[in-house]
């Protein structure tokens, strides 16, 4: 699965202009999430049509990112999210950030990993759903 990460200036009104274009376009955001820095933040995307979305990010003059980035699906239970960070604990996957993505059946959350095929490998050994 294909983040866009974009940098973004601390500015009033600066958020609103990238969802703005992005509704005007007919992009559907799925997930989002944004952290702030001293002088600039970054704001990750996760939408249907990531080469539209940076294509129209890029035209209105936006820095971004691509990178990939893994949605696992987690049951709506005590220790369901514990047991992924477990998995890749244990088999020496480090998260670098999560956040939670909107999904219609079940919960997921989207994880930065520092290696992301051996993270793809210990989730299909015990069977968790990803995209």
């Amino acid at each position: 699965m294909k983040q866009i990460s974009v940098f973004l200036e601390k500015r009033h009104g600066k958020l609103y202009e990238i969802t703005s274009v992005l509704a005007k376009e007919g992009i559907s955001i799925k997930a989002v999430t944004l952290s702030e820095g001293s002088d600039f933040g970054i704001l990750r995307l996760i939408t249907e049509d990531v080469v539209k979305t940076s294509e129209i990010l890029e035209q209105n003059g936006f820095s971004l990112r691509i990178v990939d980035v893994i949605a696992v699906e987690i049951d709506d239970e005590i220790g369901a999210f514990n047991r992924v960070v477990e998995l890749f604990t244990e088999n020496g996957v480090d998260i670098e950030y999560c956040y939670t993505l909107n999904s219609e059946k079940k919960g997921a959350f989207v994880f930065k990993v520092n290696n992301i095929h051996k993270a793809k490998e210990v989730l299909e050994s015990n069977s968790v759903v990803f995209k």
